[in-house]
C-alpha cells in the first residue's frame, strides 16, 4: 500500500511539474543561444558582465562588441560577427593573450590552479605549476590570486597556429 502511495505522489508531482514548466515557459532569443553555445564558458568576468549568457545578451543588444571575449579570441568574435552579421573589421581585432608562470618565484600554492577555469595550469601542491598553452585562454583569472606576483599574461607569441596572412591593401588606380 505503501509504494502505491508513493508511486501515485510520484505521478501527480511529475504531472504537477510538467504543467508548471509548460505554464511558466519563457521564451528567449534563439540568436543569444546560439552565442552562447559557441561561447567558452569559464564565466571569467573578462568581458565586463558576470557570465557568457549576459556576455551574449549584451552583444546582441549592442552593449558589448563582438570582440569584448579575450577567452575566445578573433575566432570566436569571427563566429560571432556571422551570427549577428556584423563586420570583424569594424569592431577591431583584439590580441591573443597566454598566461605564463615564472617558475622560478613559484611556491605551489595552488590559488592560480584553482582560479584557472579552462584547467589550463597544472602542477600540484608545495611544488612549481605551469601553464598548458594549448589550453589557456588569457582570461586572466590567474594573475589576481597568486601571492608571488609570478602569474604574467601578455600577448601570445606567433607561431605557425595563431600566425595569418595580411589581408592585401586594395588600391584602384
Amino acid at each position: 500500500m505503501a509504494m502505491m502511495m508513493f508511486a501515485l505522489m510520484g505521478a501527480l508531482l511529475g504531472l504537477g511539474l510538467g504543467l508548471a514548466a509548460r505554464r511558466f515557459y519563457v521564451a528567449s532569443n534563439p540568436i543569444v543561444d546560439d552565442i552562447e553555445s559557441i561561447m567558452p564558458g569559464g564565466q571569467c568576468g573578462q568581458c565586463g558582465k558576470a557570465g557568457c549568457r549576459q556576455a551574449a545578451e549584451a552583444m546582441v543588444s549592442g552593449e558589448l562588441n563582438i570582440t569584448d571575449c579575450p577567452p575566445g579570441g578573433s575566432a570566436l568574435a569571427a563566429e560571432i560577427g556571422k551570427l549577428l552579421g556584423v563586420s570583424l573589421s569594424e569592431q577591431g581585432e583584439s590580441q591573443p593573450m597566454l598566461a605564463s608562470i615564472d617558475e622560478s618565484q613559484c611556491s605551489g600554492c595552488t590559488r592560480c590552479y584553482k582560479a584557472c577555469p579552462f584547467d589550463a595550469i597544472v602542477g600540484a601542491t608545495k611544488q612549481m605549476h605551469t601553464v598548458v598553452s594549448d589550453v589557456c585562454t588569457g582570461c586572466q583569472l590567474c594573475v589576481s590570486v597568486c601571492p608571488q606576483s609570478c602569474v604574467s599574461v601578455d600577448i601570445a607569441p606567433i607561431d605557425t597556429l595563431s600566425w595569418h596572412w595580411p589581408k592585401p591593401n586594395m588600391t584602384l588606380s
